[in-house]
């Protein structure tokens, strides 16, 4: 039977956890069920003429901002925004939240409202030492995302390609080999 010290302590513990983000190791986001319709984590690797952190932090931002406010391939009509830029703290990370277009099953589920996902993005280092952005693209609501993060992925993929770095194609954990 755990004693009143043993609670208090665990639920000062917990409340408290989420301050210490910054000492957290690369390679630190969280994962997507193995079985995952509406969550991509994946990796992209900067090519090798970018040799320092706040080259890829750049990148990722120029990248970022090229991405339209109102949307593009019928996903994210009603926008994103930077929620946290930590990119050149010892956490090397920036969330953003994008709201979808309001169709029939925002009006239907969500009570007319956007639905809301998650971007996060991870700057850390490969095996050969390369820079490399770890991923993860979730929605918050739903098994399903109709492959909205696919097609936000693509996009911001498609424009690190053009600028030299290894992007593989997003895929849903659900669609990867054992």
């Amino acid at each position: 039977v755990p004693t009143r010290r043993d609670v208090l302590g665990q639920a000062v513990s917990s409340f408290f956890a989420p301050l210490v983000i910054g000492t957290l190791p690369a390679n630190a986001l969280e994962g997507c069920g193995r079985a995952s319709h509406n969550c991509i984590r994946t990796a992209w690797v900067a090519p090798s003429s970018i040799t320092t952190p706040l080259g890829v932090a750049q990148t990722i931002r120029d990248v970022l901002n090229t991405y339209p406010q109102k949307g593009q391939a019928g996903v994210d009509c009603k926008g994103w925004k930077i929620v946290n830029d930590a990119l050149e703290s010892d956490a090397a990370i920036i969330t953003l939240e994008f709201k979808s277009c309001v169709g029939p099953a925002a009006l239907a589920i969500n009570l007319g409202q956007p639905f809301i996902d998650d971007l996060k993005l991870e700057i850390g280092k490969d095996a050969s030492d390369k820079f490399k952005v770890n991923v993860l693209s979730k929605s918050r609501m739903g098994s399903t995302d109709v492959s909205v993060n696919r097609k936000r992925l693509i996009y911001l993929g498609n424009q690190l390609k053009e600028k030299g770095w290894s992007v593989p194609d997003p895929k849903y954990p659900y669609e990867m080999s054992p």
